[in-house]
């Protein structure tokens, strides 16, 4: 007996009328009370300790997270950087940070005398029991000149006294 391409033992096979009803039972599955649909699942916020801080040459702006110890959570901040006095480089760290978003960990950015920059961060926190997550900002010193033999020297701009972070929620 020949069998027609598509037919078993005789009869038409629809692979759409086939996992239509699996579908549609998976779909149903997750909106029956105790059944927990996706989007609810990776709803958990971390919430930035909001405020202003200024610090010197060396030091660091930390900036703890309030974040759930058992799952990972969506972070979505702002922070201004500010370099007073002068120019800065400040280097970005965070603890069980990973940024969706620049500035990401261990970029190192110059701020030129008086200069802000705000960024509109977002990330997620991985989940840790200890609650030790925050993202830093490390006053690094300052860019400094350099030369090329045989020419002349860049002159660096005057070193800054302190950074200035402020960070919020957004």
């Amino acid at each position: 007996m020949m069998y027609r391409r598509g037919a078993i033992k005789g009869r038409s096979f629809s692979f759409t009328a086939f996992m239509l009803p699996a579908v549609l039972a998976a779909a149903f599955a997750l909106t029956i009370p105790g059944g927990v649909p996706a989007a609810q699942a990776a709803a958990a916020q971390a919430r930035i300790e909001e405020g202003v801080k200024e610090v010197g040459p060396r030091d660091a702006a930390r900036f703890k997270i309030d974040a759930p110890a058992d799952q990972a959570s969506e972070f979505a901040g702002r922070c201004t950087l500010t370099a007073v006095g002068g120019s800065v480089n400040v280097a970005v760290d965070g603890v069980h940070y990973v940024p969706l978003s620049a500035p990401a960990i261990g970029d190192v950015l110059t701020l030129q005398p008086g200069e802000s920059r705000t960024y509109e961060m977002t990330g997620t926190f991985a989940p840790n029991e200890r609650g030790d997550a925050e993202i830093a900002f490390i006053f690094n010193g300052s860019p400094a000149g350099f030369c090329f033999p045989g020419q002349q020297c860049a002159k660096a701009a005057e070193g800054a006294t302190a950074l200035r972070a402020e960070c919020a929620n957004r």
